[in-house]
């Protein structure tokens, strides 16, 4: 009952953190963790609860689980390797565009090096390290796919006065398929809004390296080209990254709006639409995120990136948490050996 009752308190922890904020990385914690004692606690109040042939099916419920386990890894860790040359082959050798194939090889090799290792050996700390990390960073991974996965199912049902399309890179001073996805899905939201006053189009991205034009100008005109007004379109040009997109656009929206309140609308790739809601909230913008489609080969590859972007946002809270785990482990260690 003890199992339960933490199980419970995890999901009314859930839904008041969700209700409050959607953009939140422990939301994803709260339900993830939630559900896992719920069914771990139903489980054993099954086997110790209830007669006839439940508890046996229980039981066999976990042998099956236990079992499968290795196999899934071992198929996540193949299908991500596969994922990889698609992606290779589709988007260049790019540092960025290994994840998926290096995680996929990462997931495949290390298990059976840390089952390898000996315990009784001087790689026994060693691979004691390998095993927390493994598993805290394993377990908020998943945390994050529910988090990001709840913010992209969550649609804006009021009416914006702004879409913020965000840029993510030019090819050939063209707009490629991901950024036209993002215009595309502004645009459908402009085109669902054309009651009354049409809402304006911020589109927002300044000029990288190695483009002879701002994205936020060849974004403008492709929305031209779609047959969006110029008047309709507010073009921000000088951002870097996603945070500046943000505080930029919100600058262009307050000077338009002189003060007056005013709801927003943001669009970018669904893989992206989680880090980008956090970002909204640190700029100030209080509206919520619509995410476009993007190519399922890309997917995988991109969440782990926006992944390990997000662990590097918060990357002290984490060291933290692994330097106490790491503690509390080393103490257990030492009990047991004077035990």
């Amino acid at each position: 009952m003890y199992i339960l009752g933490m199980a419970g308190l995890c999901l009314v922890m859930f839904v008041i953190s969700y209700t409050q904020d959607r953009r939140r990385l422990q939301n994803g914690v709260f339900l993830t963790i939630g559900i896992i004692l719920l069914l771990f606690g139903l489980v054993l109040y099954a086997m110790n609860h209830l007669a006839g042939h439940v508890p046996y099916i229980a039981v066999l419920l976990i042998l099956i689980l236990l079992l499968l386990a290795p196999v899934v890894v071992l198929g996540i860790g193949v299908a991500l390797i596969y994922n990889g040359r698609i992606l290779l082959r589709k988007e260049g050798w790019k540092l960025p565009n290994l994840l998926s194939m290096l995680t996929g090889f990462g997931i495949l090799v290390l298990p059976p090096l840390v089952l390898i290792a000996p315990y009784n050996s001087v790689l026994a700390p060693f691979v004691i390290v390998v095993q927390l990390c493994v598993a805290y960073f394993g377990l908020l991974f998943i945390c994050y796919l529910v988090s990001s996965l709840l913010y992209n199912f969550h649609r804006p049902r009021y009416r914006p006065d702004f879409i913020i399309v965000l840029g993510s890179g030019l090819i050939r001073n063209k707009v490629p398929p991901l950024l036209a996805s993002r215009l595309d899905q502004g645009i459908d939201v402009y085109l669902r809004h054309q009651d009354g006053e049409p809402p304006r189009i911020v589109v927002s991205g300044g000029q990288g390296s190695d483009e002879q034009t701002a994205e936020g100008e060849a974004m403008g005109q492709y929305l031209l080209e779609k047959g969006i007004p110029a008047d309709h379109i507010i073009i921000e040009n000088e951002s870097a990254n996603t945070l500046q997109n943000m505080r930029l656009s919100r600058q262009k929206m307050d000077e338009l709006m002189g003060g007056k309140p005013y709801s927003c609308i943001f669009v970018t790739n669904n893989f992206h639409l989680f880090r980008a809601g956090i970002y909204a909230r640190q700029a100030g913008i209080q509206g919520d995120g619509v995410g476009s489609y993007t190519a399922l080969y890309y997917l995988p590859n991109a969440f782990i990136r926006e992944y390990i972007a997000i662990i590097v946002m918060h990357r002290r809270i984490h060291i933290r948490i692994i330097a106490a785990g790491l503690i509390l482990a080393m103490m257990a260690v030492l009990v047991l050996m004077i035990v």
